[in-house]
């Protein structure tokens, strides 16, 4: 599934629109769409939404609103997580863009144009002012719209694919908007920071949100004989971590924070922890893993669902604790927040 942003510009109650009609073999030749594109690695929504509009218009957004999440499902088309944005500040002269004809569109016109029939359906959305929605829309292998259904609003504040994963194998989609705010550790025990981060990042997403939103923030550390180790800088940083645990039993622990927004505001923070024993290894077993790219953005540089796996003699606790979200747990705690 790909990441993408898409973006209106309002003025003067129209919408600067993009009719698509200079692509070769553009999927979207002929429609007139909004300003948006791919998100690139490391970006989050928000930098990728400022990045197409400037590169494509000409235009430096002063503000953007995320005012919905699509999830595009088709049988011909790789499936596509589109961040839906509105904006009424910029600055700047429009410029030709490469991929088609831009022209700002009276709002009552809109639907005049030819659209996507999905497009058609969260206009509706935009256009009557509906708070936050998260959309799905359903192809066919012919570009017929065959099913829409509003989802709902569960936001996942961790920018981990584990994560999502793991959310997904128990029926949730969630929509994937990762906190912006840095880290701060505080001390205190492993349980207690990981209670800490976790509530700092849901907290940072959910001041976006006012109408019974549920985030979900997550953070996971690694301890060992006292010692917590967080994610690797450096291969050699990663080799001196899997030292400290092979032959032994470590602690893996996952805090997890879930806030209901709005004004019947909840809050729950919780812990999980799970040990975790390592059968012995060699030096040559260490450098070698610890020399491939699956530990770097692992807390203790490993993943028990990779090839460190080889490596495990056994569990005490919750298994996808380890991997990064106690998702048994979370279900049990997420009923309190549903209507």
């Amino acid at each position: 599934m790909i990441s993408t942003t898409l973006c209106y510009i309002e003025r003067d109650d129209q919408y600067l629109m993009l009719l698509r009609n200079k692509k070769k073999n553009d999927l979207n030749e002929g429609k007139w769409i909004g300003v948006g594109g791919k998100i690139e690695p490391g970006e989050t929504p928000e930098e990728g939404v400022m990045r197409e509009v400037l590169e494509e218009t000409g235009l430096t957004l002063k503000n953007c609103t995320l005012r919905g999440v699509v999830e595009f499902i088709s049988g011909k088309w790789e499936d596509e997580h589109m961040y839906l944005y509105t904006s009424d500040s910029f600055e700047g002269s429009l410029t030709d863009c490469d991929e088609g004809e831009l022209r700002w569109i009276p709002k009552s016109e809109i639907f005049d144009l030819p659209l996507w029939e999905g497009d058609r359906v969260f206009f509706n959305y935009l256009l009557s002012d509906e708070p936050f929605f998260h959309l799905e829309l359903r192809y066919d292998d012919s570009d017929e719209l065959t099913g829409t259904e509003l989802l709902p609003n569960i936001i996942l504040a961790s920018a981990s694919p584990r994560r999502y994963d793991l959310l997904m194998q128990v029926g949730i989609m969630p929509i994937v908007l990762p906190d912006s705010a840095a880290e701060q550790m505080a001390g205190g025990t492993p349980e207690e920071i990981v209670k800490k981060l976790s509530r700092q990042k849901a907290e940072d997403i959910a001041s976006m949100f006012d109408h019974g939103e549920i985030v979900i923030g997550a953070d996971t550390v690694v301890a060992a004989d006292g010692r917590i180790l967080g994610k690797p800088k450096t291969h050699e940083e990663a080799a001196s971590m899997i030292r400290l645990i092979a032959g032994g039993t470590h602690q893996v622990y996952t805090g997890v924070t879930v806030i209901r927004c709005g004004p019947d505001r909840k809050h729950e923070t919780f812990a999980s922890k799970t040990d975790v024993r390592v059968y012995p290894m060699t030096e040559e077993e260490i450098l070698l893993y610890a020399g491939g790219e699956e530990p770097m953005d692992k807390a203790g540089a490993y993943g028990i669902q990779g090839a460190f796996a080889a490596f495990i003699e056994g569990i005490d606790g919750e298994y996808a604790n380890v991997v990064g979200l106690p998702v048994g747990r979370l279900c049990r705690e997420l009923k309190q927040f549903m209507p």
